[in-house]
């Protein structure tokens, strides 16, 4: 009895149905990792200023939470590598501290509260209020539950570019393009690409019109683990009216708070011109930045378990998602599916219950940015899949990439 009431607690928490006019939207609620995304500016690169304009405006991705905390600027040191520059930047901006202080809703004055915590992970007000949370040992657990899940689930993202235009690589090329070796001499990364030797034919006839980007993506994840929740909760933790000029001054000049270095990985990508006959320049350098933050992000994901992102499943019959070509989805492609549970003292947990794989008989939904534009007449919304090993599956369940898929 007792399990069938905890499943009923976690489809009900999963999953909110809303019936509209003529269709059904899905609310789910499950608790996503929270990015950051930075980029090195470098006013030396062609077109420098579109390529910020547009990185400025690109969407942080929605499997993430936004945790955007100020400028996503780093001014370039001009090194070819780097790491030692964002590292420093990193440091002497106290970018962990600023994530910290946004989970905690920092004020003017210094105090702290538990409204964004509450508001990703569902917890209930009563328990997310310190002061009550401190007198019984199970407040503080769930507090290390939201601390760990959350909190420490946060990443910072930061993107170098490279730029290459189609034209220039023609040029360079000399009529040597249709070697995969020379084109990847020339395209930074391009020995990565598949049917290389057919982009860099397309590159001759396109004519310039249209760019391939390098992106270099250096991901960090910030550092949160008992000992750092139990140095703020006790030394810096006050809300606006418990706050003290000490307990201020010891936040503000704590260096508790650290990054960790993830790991880099470089992908790129590649805007046809032959679609967008008429876009301009900009626009097409707008479209490939965006495109390549993406790309990147597939591939941290592929290389760095702890970055894969959860999608709930939209349908359980068929088996759809709203995931696709943007995340990497191949046909290749397999999933574990998770089940949110709930034990005994409220903790949540994500149980595998099953997996699937891609449906090839159904087409991968391409949501790619500007996909629409790609392909007017594609209809897809969401991609299909087959049941590989499980029992029921029902909307609200969690679907993540196989390790190594």
């Amino acid at each position: 009895m007792k399990k069938i009431i905890l499943s009923l607690i976690t489809l009900l928490s999963l999953v909110t149905v809303n019936a509209q006019e003529d269709k059904k939207e899905m609310t789910v609620k499950y608790r996503r990792s929270s990015l950051y995304t930075m980029m090195v500016e470098d006013a030396s690169i062609p077109h420098a200023d579109v390529i910020k304009s547009a990185f400025e405006k690109g969407p942080i991705p929605e499997k993430f939470n936004d945790h955007i905390i100020g400028s996503r600027m780093i001014p370039t040191d001009n090194q070819e590598d780097q790491t030692q520059n964002i590292n420093t930047y990193m440091e002497t901006n106290g970018v962990a501290k600023q994530l910290v202080a946004k989970w905690f809703n920092r004020s003017a004055k210094g105090g702290f509260d538990m409204g964004l915590i509450q508001s990703r992970g569902s917890y209930d007000a009563s328990v997310s209020d310190i002061a009550t949370a401190k007198s019984s040992k199970r407040g503080v657990q769930m507090l290390a539950d939201a601390g760990e899940e959350l909190i420490k689930n946060t990443f910072v993202l930061v993107n170098v570019y490279k730029y290459v235009s189609k034209e220039e690589v023609a040029k360079k090329a000399s009529g040597l393009l249709k070697s995969v070796g020379s084109f990847a001499s020339i395209v930074p990364g391009g020995s990565s690409v598949s049917n290389t030797a057919t982009l860099a034919s397309e590159g001759v006839t396109i004519a310039g019109k249209g760019y391939v980007v390098k992106t270099t993506a250096h991901l960090y994840r910030l550092e949160w683990n008992d000992e750092v929740a139990a140095t703020f909760y006790n030394d810096y933790w006050a809300d606006d009216k418990t706050i003290t000029n000490e307990k201020k001054k010891a936040f503000d000049d704590s260096n508790l708070f650290k990054l960790v270095y993830v790991g880099s990985d470089v992908s790129w990508a590649d805007v046809q011109s032959t679609v967008f006959t008429k876009k301009t320049d900009d626009e097409l350098i707008e479209r490939a930045t965006i495109k390549a933050v993406d790309a990147v992000i597939i591939e941290l994901q592929k290389n760095h378990d702890e970055f894969k992102t959860k999608t709930p499943l939209f349908t359980g019959e068929p088996i759809t998602a709203k995931i696709g070509v943007k995340e990497g989805v191949n046909a290749k492609s397999k999933f574990d599916v998770l089940e949110q549970q709930i034990d005994e003292n409220g903790k949540t947990s994500y149980v595998v219950v099953g997996s699937v794989k891609v449906d090839e008989d159904f087409p991968i939904w391409d949501n790619r940015y500007g996909a629409e534009e790609e392909n007017p007449d594609s209809k897809t919304d969401r991609t299909f899949f087959k049941k590989v090993s499980g029992k029921e599956f029902y909307p609200g369940m969690l679907i993540v990439q196989k390790k190594g898929k």
